[in-house]
């Protein structure tokens, strides 16, 4: 019981400072310029044993897509794809910040 109530004070003690980098102010920008960012990274695809017994991670490497705009004052904002698309140098839109 006492093991139960110490995981729940610090569950609530950790949540909500932890979820403060999720939290989405929103703000209108007008879009000065658009970057499109891809990088290779290596994602799991699951776990295989070899002819020894050995159990090893299978990888894929895949090219990731970042799709950005920049505001009038320099500050890259991450948007989805489809915002990035729709939008022309010029032409507000609504961010996260």
């Amino acid at each position: 019981m006492r093991r139960h109530r110490a995981a729940l004070v610090l569950a609530l003690g950790v949540g909500p400072a932890g979820c403060a980098g999720v939290a989405c102010d929103p703000v209108t920008i007008v879009v000065a310029r658009k970057d499109e960012r891809s990088q290779l990274r290596s994602e799991p695809r699951g776990m295989r044993t070899d002819e020894q017994g050995r159990v090893s991670e299978v990888r894929r490497e895949v090219i990731v897509t970042d799709y950005w705009v920049a505001d009038g004052e320099g500050r890259w904002y991450r948007v989805p794809e489809a915002a990035w698309r729709a939008v022309a140098p010029g032409q507000p839109l609504p961010v996260c910040r």
